[in-house]
């Protein structure tokens, strides 16, 4: 008699801690089981048609219901088509999926550099900026900072994504302080996310010192901001910005120049840019 094709048994997605100097840890389990779901997840990855690699992903989710990577696929293609409100569904989904396994008193980090870590890391990172995309900007905070919480080191950039949304709410304490954990960043968030926030706190001297500081760095931003009249510029490769490049201080612009719109704070850039510009 022929038997139909039977898949192997899917053990439950777990979660595991571990203690090393006082420091916790914790990782996702996902089992050597889906060693062949991940295969098809990465060819699913790789296809061109939207809508065959949409139906691979679909078929991973009906064989495994855990499978959180698929959810942010789906969810990051609804992003890219603006419907934030199906992305965010399916973003829900996996962060839902992946914080259901994880002990309620785990008050450890979960970290980037544990690959098995990631799958829910970028479910929380789709589901924030679902948040930030429609403006719920206290919500898009409280996930981004748990984010931070998790993994300080921020292999995401989610300290940027942070930044925005304390602009939005008038956080600029808050500004300051993820400014002073990341103290050698060089993010345009961070280093002119300092002078928005020192300059609205009335604290012009440390807002001096930050816009020369963010004008040696990425002084073609400090050139964008400053123009009356802005020309859309294209990274050479789409997804991605030219560290320093033109189309990194247009895409800042873009983002963030609605809080670059005070008059009084433009002269303040452009005197230094001009000052910054006769000294060398």
């Amino acid at each position: 008699m022929n038997k139909g094709r039977t898949h192997k048994k899917i053990a439950p997605l777990d979660f595991a801690a571990n203690e090393f100097d006082n420091t916790v840890d914790g990782a996702f389990v996902w089992g050597p089981e889906r060693s062949e779901l991940f295969d098809k997840f990465y060819y699913a990855e790789e296809l061109s048609d939207p809508e065959l690699a949409s139906q691979e992903l679909n078929n991973i989710i009906r064989q495994d219901p855990q499978f959180i990577d698929a959810y942010n696929s789906l969810g990051w293609w609804e992003i890219d088509s603006e419907n934030y409100g199906n992305a965010k569904g399916l973003f829900e989904k996996a962060f839902r999926t992946g914080n259901g396994v994880i002990p309620k008193d785990f008050s450890g980090r979960i970290i980037w550099g544990f690959i098995d870590n990631r799958p829910f890391l970028r479910s929380m990172k789709g589901l924030g900026l679902c948040h930030l995309f429609t403006n719920d900007f206290g919500k898009a905070l409280q996930i981004f900072n748990k984010i931070l919480g998790y993994n300080p080191s921020d292999n995401q950039g989610i300290r940027a994504l942070a930044i925005h949304c304390n602009l939005a709410l008038g956080g600029f304490d808050a500004v300051l302080e993820i400014c002073s954990r990341y103290p050698e960043d060089t993010l345009p968030d961070t280093l002119y996310g300092k002078v928005i926030a020192y300059y609205r706190l009335n604290k012009m001297p440390k807002a001096r010192e930050a816009l020369n500081e963010a004008i040696d760095y990425c002084p073609l931003v400090a050139k964008e901001l400053a123009r009356r009249r802005h020309k859309r510029i294209e990274s050479e490769f789409p997804g991605s910005v030219t560290s320093g490049g033109a189309d990194e201080a247009y895409d800042y612009w873009e983002r963030l120049g609605q809080y670059w719109t005070d008059p009084d704070l433009i002269d303040f850039m452009r005197v230094a840019t001009t000052t910054s510009s006769q000294s060398k």
